[in-house]
């Protein structure tokens, strides 16, 4: 497939066929790390910065915190603390 480079502004950039943006699931909000290997552009979809909910969703249902954790979580505070 052959692709032609096109000025913008100052850098130089391709369209990705849409073929392409499908079989990698690419949207226009996607991010992608470009490396040099051997002489050959390497394009790598970034995977998606989860949010906090999708972080705590992760977490099983039995998880228990270590002693430590968990008599830090349960105590008050104790001096000038800012909750």
């Amino acid at each position: 497939m052959d692709i032609r480079l096109k000025k913008w502004g100052n850098s130089i950039g391709f369209l990705i066929p849409h073929k392409i943006v499908e079989s990698f699931g690419f949207d226009e909000y996607s991010t992608v790390d470009l490396t040099e290997l051997d002489g050959t552009l390497v394009i790598k979809k970034r995977e998606k910065i989860k949010t906090l909910d999708d972080l705590l969703s992760t977490i099983p249902q039995d998880f228990i915190y270590a002693d430590d954790v968990n008599d830090f979580l349960s105590s008050e505070p104790v001096g000038q603390e800012i909750l």
